[in-house]
């Protein structure tokens, strides 16, 4: 098949909805298919995949967004593909796919403007324009694909959306980089981090905090670090004066190590003992499924899609919200597990993980753009 695969951006090492997009360009490629990556820049390396820009403009988000709803819109009618699978906010996808968070449920959720009243932060032009993109993106698509049952009920709460033309497709993990490591590998990279073997470390990672939940993540450790040995390691983000100030203030300055944003994450993974994500809101935190294929047990929220895998598990360890309480809770009890424990948790997680390898996601996307290409 003739197959477009439309993202803003296309490529490793720029966000795990674009390095995604890199994934599947190539494994459907593998698979026999003739793909084209539309974006405004692509950074697939190591394949034959042609790629088409799309025109951004202007300085501000909505001129950006609108710019390339309309390029895009402008290059498909010039072409003739057996199905377009859109993994941004674009008009008459046969496949689009909702991975980024739903505009219409972020503003409810935990949006900067949170404190504004909902009919006020609804009328600021930035959310009309996205609001309109995303409502024209679902209801001119022909089929959709959600990564959480999550987004599907919201799709049907806020478009009214028949579930019937949705599909839920768990993200996929790349099995051959995502495992643990050896406790010889372990060792090093713990040296490379300046961390005792026998220290445990949580890990928070994650490039936008806010909505992550990071300040919510250091309010519940604080309670925490006189009673119990551990690190906080953070990776994805430089920490802002106003963070750095909040560290000061809770006493947590020797236990925060920041280490930016990584290329390798997948031996910060294997080098960490857990994986926490108070999230405000995920449609699919990829980095729960990553985390938990290198041995990580994973706490989160209910507002994270990655959390209805991580029930199968330990139930307890999904939190209604970013609750510092409900936290520090679920970290005093994982704290206070012996060594044994832990090890049978993270055993779980890493079987868990291992049924969701890229190749089961590929397989199930292929014969879904097979079905749809068929009755277009």
């Amino acid at each position: 098949m003739k197959i477009a695969i439309v993202r803003r951006e296309c490529g490793f090492g720029l966000g795990g909805a674009e390095g995604y997009c890199e994934n599947v360009a190539k494994g459907l490629s593998r698979r026999g298919h003739e793909v084209t990556v539309i974006s405004r820049r692509s950074l697939v390396k190591g394949e034959n995949i042609p790629h088409v820009k799309a025109r951004v403009f202007g300085r501000g988000s909505i001129a950006k967004n609108l710019s390339f709803f309309w390029s895009v819109s402008k290059i498909l009618k010039g072409n003739n593909f057996d199905c377009v699978y859109g993994l941004s906010r674009i008009a008459n996808a046969d496949i689009l796919r909702i991975s980024d968070p739903l505009h219409a449920a972020w503003l409810e959720l935990g949006y900067e403007g949170r404190f504004l009243p909902k009919w006020l932060r609804s009328s600021l032009p930035r959310h009309i324009s996205l609001i309109w993109q995303e409502k024209k993106a679902i209801t001119s698509a022909r089929y959709i694909v959600t990564n959480s049952n999550l987004v599907k009920n919201q799709l049907v709460r806020y478009y009214k959306v028949d579930p019937s033309y949705i599909t839920v497709i768990y993200n996929g993990v790349d099995l051959s980089r995502f495992s643990p490591l050896s406790l010889h590998e372990k060792r090093l990279v713990r040296q490379e981090l300046g961390i005792p073997l026998q220290d445990l470390i949580v890990l928070f990672t994650g490039s936008d905090p806010r909505r992550k939940g990071f300040e919510v993540l250091l309010q519940a450790v604080a309670p925490l670090v006189n009673t119990f040995q551990f690190h906080l390691a953070v990776a994805g983000f430089t920490p802002t004066k106003a963070i750095k100030v909040l560290i000061n203030r809770l006493g947590l300055e020797e236990k925060v190590i920041f280490l930016g944003i990584r290329q390798d994450i997948e031996k910060i993974y294997g080098a960490c003992d857990l994986l926490c994500l108070p999230t405000s809101y995920d449609p699919f935190a990829n980095v729960c499924l990553e985390a938990m294929a290198c041995g990580l047990p994973v706490i989160t929220t209910s507002q994270n899609g990655a959390s209805e895998l991580i029930k199968e598990v330990e139930g307890d360890w999904v939190i209604p919200g970013p609750q510092e309480d409900a936290l520090k809770n679920v970290l005093e009890t994982w704290l206070l597990m012996d060594s044994q424990h832990r090890q049978k948790i993270s055993n779980s997680f890493v079987s868990l993980a291992s049924k969701f390898g890229f190749d089961y996601h590929l397989e199930r996307l292929d014969q879904l753009l097979g079905l749809v290409a068929l009755y277009k």
